[in-house]
């Protein structure tokens, strides 16, 4: 496989870092100089996420129920917001990841969701995974990741507790009953 764009990776159960335990996650670039990532089923704790807005000097309550639920998208730049949409909705600094999503960073999404002038279906996160060069592959051959095609249904529709095992399922086995232990000989 030339690029993990536009793919999930589904974290195996002996992945059992906070961060990471039974995440997925979509990769947004995957190219030579590393992979960028955002989790998809990790929503934020009403406390978590009035703390960040606070730190962010954000008042939490003005207009955000149009945004819905605030996902961490993972552990590097927790302060910075990225927008996984559907790609109807292009203004300055969106990236088309595939010809049905697109990501954007430019806060001025977040206003025109509120204005309901925004992308149809939308995802909001917080932070992002990132790997450097050959890292993901490295830790893929390790057997950490599972890997499967993404679609935006995936993302935007399949209810949170249930997308971890539902992708692995995807890729054909039946995650659950997979235990995080390794045994010893």
């Amino acid at each position: 496989m030339d690029t993990l764009r536009d793919h999930f990776i589904i974290a195996m159960p002996h992945l059992t870092e906070a961060t990471f335990d039974r995440s997925v996650v979509y990769i947004c670039e995957h190219n030579s100089q590393g992979s960028m990532g955002l989790i998809i089923n990790r929503p934020l704790s009403s406390a978590g996420l009035n703390l960040i807005l606070t730190t962010l000097d954000i008042t939490p309550n003005r207009g955000l129920e149009q945004i819905g639920d605030i996902y961490s998208g993972g552990p590097l730049q927790p302060s910075m917001g990225f927008v996984l949409h559907t790609p109807e909705y292009d203004i300055e600094d969106t990236v088309r990841i595939s010809t049905k999503v697109s990501l954007t960073t430019n806060l001025q999404i977040m206003s025109d969701i509120q204005q309901k002038n925004g992308p149809e279906q939308f995802r909001f996160a917080l932070g992002y995974a990132g790997w450097g060069v050959e890292q993901l592959e490295r830790e893929i051959a390790n057997g950490d990741w599972l890997v499967v095609p993404a679609t935006p249904e995936f993302i935007f529709d399949k209810p949170d507790a249930v997308k971890w095992a539902d992708a692995a399922r995807r890729f054909g086995i039946e995650i659950t009953q997979f235990s995080g232990l390794g045994g010893s000989a």
